[in-house]
Parts: structure tokens; sequence; C-alpha cells
């Protein structure tokens, strides 16, 4: 994107029912130098792990299937 994110609770969330591949993912995204960050938001916490890209923006990989 061409400018940095509103805030960094500006999410996109997926919603993923494997933890497993959960974890895939951020293993893989860790290997491209996209780390977890802390969520400004606590709720993102307990089941969902937080990821930005070098603009700011922001997804979490979530585990629930809701």
């Amino acid at each position: 994107s061409p400018c940095p994110a509103p805030t960094k609770d500006n999410l996109l969330v997926f919603y993923m029912p494997n933890k497993d591949e959960i974890e895939k993912i951020v293993n893989r995204l860790g290997n491209m130098g996209y780390h977890e960050v802390e969520p400004e938001n606590p709720y993102w916490i307990e089941k969902g792990t937080t990821i930005e890209d070098p603009d700011g923006w922001r997804i979490v990989l979530m585990n629930a299937s809701e």
C-alpha cells in the first residue's frame, strides 16, 4: 500500500480452526521476515497471532471458526 495503516488496530482477521495450519503460516511468514507483534487490543492475544507488514498493516490469524 502507498501509505501506512491509520491505526495499529486496523486489521484483516482470518478465522482458522486448524492450529497446525496457523503455525505453518506463522513459520513461513517468519522465514520471509514478517514476525509476530503484540496486538494493540488484548482480545487478539489469547487465540490469535498478529503479523505486521513493512507499511504497518496487520493481519491476525485467529484459532477459531467464528
